[in-house]
């Protein structure tokens, strides 16, 4: 079987620093997605020889149908004024594909932020497989 392709952002907090900020972004090779997080943690301890506190970030799938991941659909809502209250309408619907719902619910994040007529004040409502059959 042909090796999926994912991407991992490493994270850096130099000592002193409030907030951890990107220091790479990785395309890495592996077959699944635990072989994807087993090169990605070879990638962070080649680089946590410094004071500065090292992470990982999103691990996220770049060839769809990744072995290990699921689609997941996130759906975006606003919120208008009505006469006397305010009312939630749907915007938007966004499928990533992503190991679990919270990788799904930041990749959704960041891939929204790139659709024609985004709004900043769009926020997600739902994160939810979409790859799942009727029980």
């Amino acid at each position: 079987m042909a090796s999926a392709s994912w991407e991992v952002t490493l994270l850096r907090r130099p000592p002193g620093a409030r907030r951890p900020r990107v220091a790479a972004r990785l395309v890495l090779q592996a077959p699944d997605l635990s072989g994807a997080r087993a090169a990605a943690e070879a990638a962070l301890a080649e680089r946590c020889s410094d004071e500065s506190r090292w992470s990982l970030g999103v691990l996220r799938p770049l060839t769809p149908m990744a072995p290990g991941t699921h689609r997941y659909r996130a759906v975006f809502a606003r919120w208008e004024s009505a006469e006397d209250r305010f009312v939630r309408r749907d915007v938007h619907g966004l499928e990533v594909w992503a190991a679990d719902a919270q990788t799904a619910r930041r990749l959704a994040q960041q891939e929204i932020q790139q659709v024609p007529g985004y709004e900043p004040s769009w926020r997600i409502r739902q994160v939810a497989r979409a790859d799942r059959g009727p029980r």
